[in-house]
């Protein structure tokens, strides 16, 4: 069964480092693709199993670097006793999602075009209301971790997407990675217009980070 892949994936082979959470011994690997959602890597590490969790390092500017927490999703044996290892991103601060997207894009700037099917490095689902005290009502939801929203189109469970929280116009909105948790179908739509679904989401910021982005942003709308 072929995996329809929801974000487009940057290939590239650079040394990276990887480590096993509270340990700094570094795990030899080289990269093998990435994307706004996961990476995989090739490594000769065979300790690594399916649901372990890594953290990973990404360079940055001035020899600095940011991390990355991710989930171990799939591991495949290659020759001479090496792995592909695949990862999802499970936690990644405010910041570093900045720096991720900066980075995928500044990576991209040399990839041949594609095609209008390809899937977006970052696909984007945005909120938008008209209503302060809604707005305020789903902001609160959201600093719980998690928020039900209704969408047109189908989404795949464990898809990552930029959710975009705003009123009309608003240059100052919120926008935050999530993942869908699970989707109902309440209109299948037609040959003219697309289903209507319930979704699901979970946020993949740190907690007390996204408890802060949400105060922060209610904040501002009052002002």
């Amino acid at each position: 069964m072929l995996e329809k892949r929801s974000q487009r994936r940057v290939g590239l082979e650079i040394p990276i480092k990887v480590c096993r959470p509270g340990s700094n011994t570094a795990i030899t690997a080289h990269y093998q693709d990435l994307s706004w959602a996961g990476a995989s890597f090739i490594t000769n590490d065979i300790s690594i199993q399916p649901g372990d969790r890594l953290i990973l390092y990404f360079p940055w500017t001035n020899r600095q670097s940011f991390t990355i927490e991710a989930d171990v999703m799939r591991c495949e044996t290659l020759e001479a006793e090496r792995h592909r290892v695949a990862v999802r991103f499970t936690t990644v601060g405010h910041q570093d999602n900045q720096r991720l997207t900066k980075l995928i894009e500044l990576l991209s700037s040399g990839q041949p075009e594609v095609s209008q099917e390809t899937p977006p490095f970052v696909p984007t689902l945005e909120l938008v209301f008209d209503d302060q005290e809604e707005m305020r009502q789903k902001l609160s939801e959201i600093a719980l971790g998690g928020v039900s929203i209704t969408a047109f189109g189908a989404y795949q469970i464990g898809q990552s997407l930029l959710l975009s929280v705003g009123y009309p116009d608003d240059f100052q909105t919120l926008r935050l990675r999530a993942r869908v948790k699970s989707q109902s179908i309440e209109d299948p739509g037609d040959s003219l217009r697309p289903c209507l679904v319930t979704l699901e989401l979970a946020f993949e910021h740190p907690l007390d980070e996204l408890q802060r982005l949400t105060q922060r942003h209610m904040r501002l709308e009052r002002k």
